[in-house]
């Protein structure tokens, strides 16, 4: 059985998967990479995104938690949120109907499973009792995921891939441009004149499209 956890994932954590070693006589191997979206893989299309409690409500703040939930959608068949600790505990100052709609929207729109622990052992525990039931005794995990089948899918995951676009602005980007290669083609003021897009994410978008590439030495 493979684990494959982000690299970024705290070094605590990682170690915990490491030292089980085994499930149910089972070797487990764990491999930290760098993953493109998601935190763990546990199995063939299957992620989970991990949030510690403060963390799950500071990323609805900063806008993080739109833009991962629509590509974790677009990228993955199975996906599972965990949030791991209390959000309601008041560590970061929002209201409790607001975090209460955000889990909600992972279970309803997203299509996500919304699971709760309250230790890092509780996680782990978790994580491998998910990956040995999709596994069976598969080692084939992709460490990138696989793009959409689905046209509009794959339109909104390459799209919500550019700076400061979650699933919700790719949606809007496509709706008023038509296509993806429209999309990539709109000049700063274009973008800027959409509802919900200002000068600074239009000059995001046009700087990362029009950005030249060069191969590291």
């Amino acid at each position: 059985m493979r684990i494959v956890a982000d690299c970024h994932e705290p070094a605590e954590i990682i170690n915990l998967l490491r030292s089980t070693g085994t499930v149910d006589g089972s070797a487990v191997e764990v491999e930290a990479k760098a993953l493109d979206v998601g935190d763990y893989l546990i199995g063939p299309g299957a992620a989970v995104e991990r949030k510690a409690g403060g963390d799950f409500v500071a990323s609805l703040l900063d806008g993080r938690f739109a833009e991962q939930a629509a590509k974790l959608r677009a990228s993955y068949d199975k996906v599972v949120w965990i949030i791991e600790g209390d959000p309601y505990d008041g560590h970061v100052r929002l209201e409790s109907k607001v975090i209460t709609g955000a889990i909600s929207h992972l279970a309803m729109v997203e299509g996500a499973t919304v699971l709760r622990t309250q230790t890092l052992q509780e996680t782990v525990d978790l994580l491998f009792s998910m990956a040995k039931r999709l596994q069976d005794g598969r080692t084939d995990l992709s460490l990138r995921p696989a793009k959409p089948a689905d046209p509009r899918l794959l339109a909104e995951y390459i799209v919500s891939g550019l700076p400061r676009v979650g699933r919700g602005k790719a949606r809007a980007l496509l709706g008023h441009f038509g296509s993806v290669r429209a999309v990539f083609a709109a000049d700063a003021a274009e973008i800027a004149g959409i509802r919900g897009f200002g000068r600074k994410t239009a000059e995001a978008i046009r700087a990362a499209l029009d950005a030249a590439y060069r191969e590291s030495a």
